[in-house]
């Protein structure tokens, strides 16, 4: 299927629909009763991360994502609080890292077309090389990032422990997925897609093949969650979309991103660690739960790292 991309973007466009001032785009569709109906999904009270270490052995490859991986750097070692009671010390550090390096959510300033971002921010007047004046990830940490959230399993659903990197997931597939699993999507929840892709690096350890083409959602999915009425969407991918030639060498790159971020105003997460919480749902039958993911509020930034957490 080859979607028109302008007539998408114009149907599913949300600018002014949460006002002009708006910058946490379909967040807002998360509402107190989402959140009781989140906090209503906890029942074993089992917890797990879906974040990835922000290690310096991270999975980026700076010659091919142009990003480096985390640099942990000791400012301070065995220092003495006072030196008339040397007893007592302390130990200070620095991390320098690029805001996505490792699990992390794009903000609605991460991409744009045509001079515009999200609410009809103009590119030339917003971004800076001090980040962004708006759309800026520090909107998405305030309040934060909570609310049910639902894995469908691609993968699982196809019998593979990851999908072949040709694979471009359809919304008849997310909808055969809810079917099999026996779970739907409702109002401000976040949609967690496994694909199987991260086990390159988690169980393969061959973080060469990260970045390479690979499976994910086609830009039809976008109408898909719109209909939804999803506030978010997370995978275990680099970049929740199908990744290949027609994805990346088209006149819209990236058209996911752009009609998720750009025009509906929807954040991505991505490079989430869905393994153990794969495997848990497989053996319970529930794939609903409260998911937690505030991003930190990094004044500007175009993403945030963060350590997802689920609670089942």
């Amino acid at each position: 299927m080859t979607i028109d991309f302008d007539k998408a973007a114009e149907s599913l466009r949300n600018w002014g629909r949460w006002g002009d001032d708006d910058q946490r785009g379909t967040l807002n569709h998360v509402s107190p009763e989402t959140l009781k109906r989140a906090a209503s999904e906890v029942q074993t009270g089992k917890m797990f991360s879906l974040g990835l270490e922000f290690s310096q052995d991270g999975p980026q490859v700076p010659e091919v994502t142009k990003r480096a991986n985390p640099q942990l750097l000791a400012c301070d070692i065995d220092q003495v609080f006072n030196p008339n009671n040397p007893r007592s010390r302390f130990n200070d550090d620095v991390l320098i890292t690029p805001t996505q390096a490792a699990t992390q959510w794009d903000a609605l300033s991460h991409v744009h077309y045509d001079g515009e971002l999200y609410n009809g921010c103009k590119a030339a007047e917003c971004l800076t090389a001090r980040g962004t004046k708006q759309n800026g990830v520090h909107h998405l940490g305030n309040p934060g990032i909570m609310s049910r959230g639902v894995l469908l399993d691609i993968a699982k659903l196809n019998g593979v422990d990851a999908l072949p990197a040709d694979h471009k997931i359809s919304p008849d597939e997310l909808d055969k997925c809810c079917e099999t699993q026996g779970v739907s999507i409702g109002q401000g929840d976040i949609v967690i897609i496994r694909t199987g892709h991260l086990r390159v690096f988690t169980v393969q350890k061959d973080k060469t093949k990260v970045a390479g083409f690979q499976a994910g959602l086609g830009a039809e999915c976008a109408e898909w969650l719109h209909d939804k009425s999803a506030a978010a969407v997370a995978a275990d991918n680099m970049a929740v979309e199908f990744l290949g030639m027609e994805s990346l060498a088209g006149e819209i790159v990236l058209p996911f991103h752009m009609l998720a971020i750009r025009d509906m105003g929807m954040p991505l997460g991505e490079m989430f660690d869905l393994e153990a919480l794969s495997r848990d749902c497989a053996e319970d039958g529930r794939y609903s739960f409260l998911f937690s993911a505030p991003p930190l509020k990094i004044t500007g930034a175009f993403g945030s790292p963060i350590n997802p957490v689920v609670l089942k």
